[in-house]
C-alpha cells in the first residue's frame, strides 16, 4: 500500500509540473515581445536615452526599428542549417544506414547504448541531423527490438535519444560556436572600445571541437545512458513496449513509384545526373577547403554549404530533395517571425548603453575564474525564456563579451559555457521534446522523471569541467 501511495505521489508531482508548465508558461513569441518591453523599460530606467522623441534622432524606438531587420542574413543561415540537416537525415542512404545500425544490438542495454551514442554522434555533427536522425534511429531500434524479442521500455529509449539533443545543441552546429568562428561576427556585437580587444574569429578547434569540450560532452552522454539504464524497470511486467502496428509502420516496404519520364520537364525534375554534378562539385569543394584550412575554415556559411551539398548527393533525386527541404521548413517559422524582434532588442541594448550596465554588474560579482560559471548558469536560465541558441546569443553577446574581457576570462571558455548552458536546460522544457514525443506517441510527463535526474548530474559535471579544464 505504501508503495502504491508513493507511486501516486510521484505521478501527481509530475502531472502537477506538466499542468503548471502548460498553464503558466506561454509560447516563445510571447517571451520575445515581453523581452522587448522589459529591455525598453530597463533602458529608460537606467540610461539617459529617451523612449521616443520626435525632436531627437537618438531614442529607443529608433534604435529598435533601425536594427529590426539587421538579422535577415542570420535568419536565412539558421533556416538553411535546419532544412539542410533534415534533408541529410531523411535521405535514403541515411535511412539504410540507421536501419543497419539498429539491427546490431542484442540486449536491452545494447539498444539503449546504440540509441544514445548514435543520436549523440549525429547531433554533435549537426543538431538538425541529430534530431531527425535520432528519431529515425529510435524508430528502427524499437522495431528491431520487438522483432527479436528484446524488451525495451518505451519511455526510457525515447528519453535517452531526446537527451542527446544536449550534444546536438552544444556541438559543432551550435549557434554561438559557429558565430564565433565566422570572421568579424563577434566584433560586430560589441561597441567601439571593445572591437579591437575581440579576436576576428575563434576557431571551432578552440571551442566545441577542443578535446576538453568533447570529453565534457562524452561524460554527459555517458551519464544520460547510465541514468536511463539504472532507472529502467527491471520487472518484465512493467516494461511498456511498442505495439505491433508501430512495427508494421516502421518495417513496411513501400513500393517506389516509377519515376515519371513522360515529359521533358518530368525527366529534368528527376535527373540524378544534375544533382550529382552540382551537389558533388559543391561537396568536393567543401571537403577540399576543410582539408586545407581545417576547422579554422569552417564558418557558418561554409558549414551550411557542406551540409546542403551533402543532402543533394545523398538524396540524388531533385524531387526527393525538395520534399525533404519542405519537411525541414515546417520547423523554421520561429526563425522568420522572432529573429527580427531579437535584432531590435539588440539595437536597444547596444545603442542605449544598457549592455555596459549589465556587463558592469557581471564584472562586480565575478572574476576570470568564476565568470564562465556565471555565464553558464545565466545562459541556461535565459534559455528557458528564449529557447533558441542563435537569437539568445544576439541578446547576450553585447554584454557577456565585454564582461569576459574586463574580468580576464577567455572568450573561448565563455563560448563553451554558453553552449553548455544553452543545451542543458533544453532538456527540462517541452519545446524541443515535441518532435520526439509526436513520433513516438508519448506524453512529456513520461520522460521528465528521467531527464530531470540526468540534467542535475550533467549540471555538476559541466560546472566542474568549466572550473578545471575549459
Amino acid at each position: 500500500m505504501n508503495g502504491k501511495s508513493a507511486d501516486l505521489k510521484k505521478r501527481s508531482f509530475m502531472d502537477a509540473y506538466i499542468d503548471w508548465f502548460i498553464r503558466w508558461v506561454p509560447d516563445s513569441f510571447f517571451f520575445c515581445m515581453a523581452l522587448t518591453i522589459i529591455v525598453a523599460i530597463l533602458a529608460v530606467a537606467f540610461t539617459d536615452m529617451p523612449l521616443w522623441s520626435p525632436s531627437e534622432q537618438v531614442n529607443l524606438v529608433n534604435s529598435w526599428t533601425g536594427k529590426f531587420w539587421n538579422l535577415l542574413a542570420f535568419t536565412m543561415q539558421m533556416t538553411v542549417l535546419l532544412v539542410a540537416g533534415t534533408a541529410v537525415a531523411a535521405s535514403p542512404p541515411a535511412k539504410r544506414l540507421l536501419s543497419w545500425i539498429a539491427s546490431q544490438p542484442k540486449t536491452p542495454l545494447g539498444v539503449i547504448m546504440v540509441g544514445g551514442i548514435g543520436a549523440a554522434v549525429l547531433g554533435y555533427l549537426h543538431w538538425g541531423i541529430g534530431m531527425m536522425g535520432g528519431i529515425m534511429l529510435g524508430r528502427e531500434l524499437f522495431a528491431q527490438a520487438k522483432l527479436r524479442g528484446i524488451k525495451v521500455h518505451k519511455p526510457i529509449l525515447v528519453t535517452v535519444i531526446f537527451l542527446q539533443f544536449m550534444p546536438g545543441s552544444e556541438g559543432i552546429s551550435g549557434a554561438a560556436a559557429l558565430f564565433a568562428a565566422s570572421p568579424g561576427y563577434l566584433q560586430s556585437m560589441v561597441t567601439g572600445e571593445y572591437k579591437d580587444l575581440v579576436p576576428e574569429f575563434i576557431s571551432l578547434a578552440d571551442t566545441v571541437a577542443s578535446p576538453a569540450f568533447i570529453l565534457t560532452l562524452a561524460a554527459g552522454v555517458a551519464i544520460s545512458i547510465a541514468v536511463c539504464w539504472f532507472m529502467s524497470p527491471k520487472d518484465p511486467s512493467k516494461i511498456e513496449e511498442i505495439d505491433d502496428e508501430f512495427v508494421r509502420e516502421v518495417t513496411k516496404v513501400e513500393s517506389e513509384d516509377s519515376i515519371d519520364r513522360s515529359t521533358p520537364a518530368a525527366r529534368m525534375n528527376n535527373s540524378h545526373l544534375m544533382m550529382y554534378i552540382v551537389g558533388g562539385t559543391g561537396l568536393a569543394w567543401s571537403l577540399y577547403n576543410l582539408w586545407l584550412a581545417g576547422l579554422t575554415g569552417l564558418s557558418l556559411n561554409n558549414y551550411n554549404f557542406l551540409i546542403l551539398c551533402l543532402g543533394m548527393v545523398l538524396c540524388g533525386n531533385p524531387n526527393l530533395f525538395c520534399k525533404n527541404i519542405r519537411l525541414g521548413l515546417n520547423g523554421t517559422w520561429g526563425f522568420v517571425l522572432q529573429f527580427p524582434f531579437y535584432a531590435g532588442i539588440f539595437g536597444m541594448i547596444s545603442d542605449s548603453g544598457l549592455g555596459h550596465i549589465i556587463a558592469n554588474w557581471f564584472i562586480s560579482i565575478s572574476n576570470g575564474d568564476t565568470f564562465p560559471l556565471i555565464a553558464f548558469i545565466y545562459s541556461g536560465l535565459l534559455n528557458i525564456a528564449v529557447p533558441s541558441g542563435g537569437s539568445k546569443f544576439v541578446i547576450e553577446a553585447p554584454y557577456i563579451i565585454p564582461a569576459a574581457i574586463e574580468t580576464g576570462a577567455q572568450l573561448k571558455t565563455i563560448i563553451c559555457a554558453y553552449q553548455l548552458g544553452d543545451g542543458l536546460t533544453n532538456m527540462i522544457i517541452p519545446f524541443f521534446a515535441l518532435p520526439y514525443l509526436a513520433n513516438f506517441n508519448l506524453d512529456f510527463n513520461r520522460i521528465v522523471p528521467y531527464t530531470l535526474v540526468a540534467v542535475l548530474l550533467v549540471f555538476i559535471v559541466n560546472m566542474l569541467s568549466l572550473w578545471m579544464f575549459l
